[in-house]
């Protein structure tokens, strides 16, 4: 008896640990997006090509700090959400051209989902893996 309750107490806990460790993983959306140009975000470039990016997940209008993986970089950018009524069709990217001739990325749509990153100019945390 004693043993059976023993059995049962621990698959309880182990069904509220994976319920647990299935709620944090949802607090970020990780996918990889197409950059089709070369941009700034901050002071780093963005070579074009395709990279894993991590968002937390935040409600309309909330700022939150998205990773960009570039290589054994972390580029890491604050940013304000804003929903979109449509779900992307693809990775889309707004761009603002620089006095320099270089561009900065003002905003990032990734496919599959309802809402674009609006990326704040500046600051930029850079971090090796």
């Amino acid at each position: 008896m004693n043993n059976r309750l023993s059995n049962k107490g621990l698959m309880g806990i182990v069904a509220a640990l994976s319920l647990s460790i299935a709620v944090l993983g949802q607090n970020k959306v990780e996918q990889k997006v197409q950059f089709y140009l070369d941009g700034k975000v901050g002071n780093e470039l963005i070579k074009k090509g395709t990279y894993p990016i991590s968002i937390p997940r935040a409600e309309n209008g909330k700022e939150g700090v998205m990773e960009i993986k570039v290589g054994k970089r972390v580029v890491t950018a604050p940013f304000t959400k804003r929903e979109n009524p449509t779900t992307a069709d693809a990775d889309k990217m707004t761009y603002r051209e620089n006095d320099d001739g270089t561009r900065t990325i003002a905003s990032i749509t990734p496919k599959g989902q309802k809402f674009s990153l609006i990326l704040q100019d500046g600051a930029t945390k850079v971090a090796d893996k």
